[in-house]
């Protein structure tokens, strides 16, 4: 069981590393190459007649938030039981909200033509971190008696 969950931490700590490398390279991508910036902008387009994108930023803020404050609640509940490596995760994971909230607030598509891109990956980035989380603080490892 003990493996099993390191396997899970490792495999989404890379795919996190991967979502947030990936918000500079399409943001490099869609600023130095003409056809990546033309797919951007029609994906864009299609994106703001298919979807209420404003409703859906500020739904994915809240749920993140709520789900941010829920795991520390549960963290501060259990935190003489738990190791200390799990703080570090709650300080990353209030760092990553932190970061999704001010970036989806402030930027735009006339800021950054990748936003909705950009907005995807590291609301991913944010949610997997909210999960491993919550999951370490659950059957994370517990502190033995010394």
């Amino acid at each position: 069981m003990k493996k099993m969950n390191k396997v899970f931490y490792i495999i989404a700590t890379i795919l996190q590393v991967l979502l947030l490398v990936g918000i500079y390279v399409v943001n490099y991508f869609t600023r130095k190459k003409m056809g990546m910036l033309r797919y951007v902008i029609y994906k864009n387009g299609i994106f703001e007649e298919a979807y209420p994108i404003q409703q859906l930023q500020y739904i994915s803020i809240l749920v993140f938030i709520i789900l941010m404050i829920l795991t520390l609640v549960f963290y501060i509940k259990k935190k003489s039981k738990l190791n200390r490596s799990i703080l570090n995760m709650n300080i990353v994971m209030v760092i990553l909200t932190s970061i999704y909230t001010g970036f989806t607030l402030l930027y735009s598509t006339e800021d950054f033509r990748a936003f909705y891109f950009m907005s995807l990956m590291l609301g991913l980035a944010t949610f997997i971190q909210i999960i491993k989380t919550f999951l370490s603080v659950f059957v994370g490892e517990i502190k033995v008696n010394e």
